[in-house]
């Protein structure tokens, strides 16, 4: 009894660790294939999708046909979702970096509101992803969603926050595991907590 649950546990971890490891060379050849500025964004949704739909439909899936599917039909919107992002972090880096080359008390309140819009923009980033495969909206309304969502939910942010500071300090403890890994572990916790946050706004409304 003992050796069956400790083979089935190694069973379990081998799957999981294939899975991942799978995923991460999805990600990578699918960035490659766009030229990296026009793969990243519908790869990393696609990537999403993968993990939305193993932890709705918790059942064995077809990862390669999920992630080439859901690259091909969101090309086109999720690289628009993407440009519009990056453009706005681009924008408020530079904004940041000019006022902070100045003195004067003016300039000390906008570099510190500067400072909480990025605080703001980093809260998008945990859930932008998962509100856009598991909602069909517009691009701005993706944002505004993903932050109601963020700002409704202190104690799954806090967890988000939590898990990908871990995360981080994981990979640059343990660099090797960046190639089995990269960033399906966080993509799939990321989801998962975003995923039960869904539920819960879904049977409130019901």
């Amino acid at each position: 009894m003992a050796m069956g649950r400790l083979l089935t546990g190694v069973y379990q971890a081998c799957k999981w660790i294939s899975h991942f490891a799978i995923l991460h060379l999805l990600w990578v050849g699918c960035t490659l294939l766009g030229g990296i500025v026009f793969g990243i964004g519908p790869s990393t949704v696609a990537m999403y999708a993968v993990a939305r739909k193993t932890i709705y439909e918790d059942v064995e899936i077809s990862m390669v046909q999920t992630f080439w599917k859901s690259y091909r039909q969101e090309f086109l919107k999720a690289n628009g979702l993407f440009f519009l992002v990056a453009a706005i972090g681009i924008i408020w880096y530079f904004d940041l970096q000019f006022f902070r080359q100045f003195e004067g008390i003016f300039y000390s309140i906008m570099n510190y509101l500067m400072i909480m819009v990025g605080l703001v923009y980093f809260i998008l980033l945990l859930f932008l992803l998962p509100v856009y495969v598991h909602y069909d909206l517009k691009s701005f309304a993706y944002i505004k969603q993903a932050l109601t969502i963020a700002f409704l939910n202190h104690k799954a942010l806090l967890l988000l926050v939590v898990g990908g500071l871990s995360s981080y300090y994981f990979f640059i403890t343990f660099p090797g595991f960046i190639p089995i890994f990269g960033i399906t572990l966080f993509c799939h916790f990321n989801m998962w907590v975003a995923f039960h946050c869904f539920q819960s706004i879904e049977e409130f409304q019901t």
